[in-house]
């Protein structure tokens, strides 16, 4: 039963059909990025989005050895400026999965913007990507909720083969 776990492929599908379906959402209700919102230190969803792609971005580069993208020039005024960055995002990490000479039990220092420097494996801060984002999606949700909108999609991995239609 070695298969039980979820590939990096698996994981980055799961979070790529989330971020698009939240694109969608934002898109079809825009009034959502005003939702007020006390998550992290976001005012608002809007805020709590570019959170979660500005982690994206920001850690792909780190693993790609790139300079960060700044946190503040991160656009998530739309849903499509909040996909972009994840697209960004997604492709760099894409090319570390192809590139079967990528160490991922490397370990390798960072500085975060709330816990200062830390060490970690390449592995787990790839985890932590896309972890990170499905996390704070759930939030989002609630909050969306208690403010009257109501995604219309179940967003559990159990049914990521029926959100990819």
């Amino acid at each position: 039963m070695s298969e039980l776990g979820l590939s990096g492929e698996e994981l980055m599908e799961w979070n790529d059909i989330t971020a698009r379906r939240w694109r969608d959402f934002v898109t079809a209700n825009p009034a959502v990025l005003d939702v007020p919102c006390d998550i992290r230190e976001a005012t608002t969803a809007g805020q709590l989005l570019q959170h979660v792609v500005a982690v994206e971005l920001r850690y792909a580069q780190r693993l790609t050895g790139l300079p960060e993208t700044e946190y503040s020039a991160v656009a998530y005024g739309t849903g499509d400026e909040l996909l972009a960055t994840h697209e960004q995002a997604m492709t760099l990490l894409q090319g570390l999965m192809a590139d079967t000479s990528f160490d991922w039990t490397q370990q390798m220092e960072f500085v975060t913007i709330t816990m200062g420097k830390m060490r970690s494996s390449r592995k787990t801060v790839f985890v932590h990507t896309l972890m990170h984002g499905i996390r704070h999606y759930a939030q989002l949700s609630t909050l969306v909720r208690q403010h009257g909108f109501k995604p219309g999609w179940p967003m559990d991995y159990l049914f990521v083969d029926m959100m990819k239609a």
